[in-house]
């Protein structure tokens, strides 16, 4: 009986298998670029300043408008979660993603 039971499971397991499309993505992604890629998209002055952002305060947040006008609901809800984790608005750093153009 548990035999059985296994190899009926193979089989349906190779079946479906075998109509099922594949998972394996045949070519690249572009979100999955190496780091020195990634590297490489960026200018000097962006990444200059993205730094600098970084560095500006112990939490920073890159959103879609302003913790006062949030402009999607993952901003929203990032604006919450730090509220909620008692983390202290003059504490963190928000840049508004929609201002800049690079």
């Amino acid at each position: 009986m548990f035999s059985r039971t296994i190899l009926s499971r193979a089989v349906r397991q190779t079946a479906f298998s075998a109509i099922r499309p594949s998972t394996v993505a045949t070519t690249p992604s572009p979100f999955l670029l190496s780091l020195a890629a990634q590297r490489r998209l960026l200018s000097d002055a962006v990444r200059q300043a993205i730094d600098k952002a970084v560095g500006s305060a112990p939490v920073v947040l890159f959103m879609k408008g302003t913790p006062e006008t949030p402009q999607c609901g993952f901003s929203r809800a990032s604006i919450q979660v730090l509220g909620m984790q008692g983390v202290d608005p003059e504490k963190f750093a928000a840049y508004n993603v929609l201002e800049d153009q690079d």
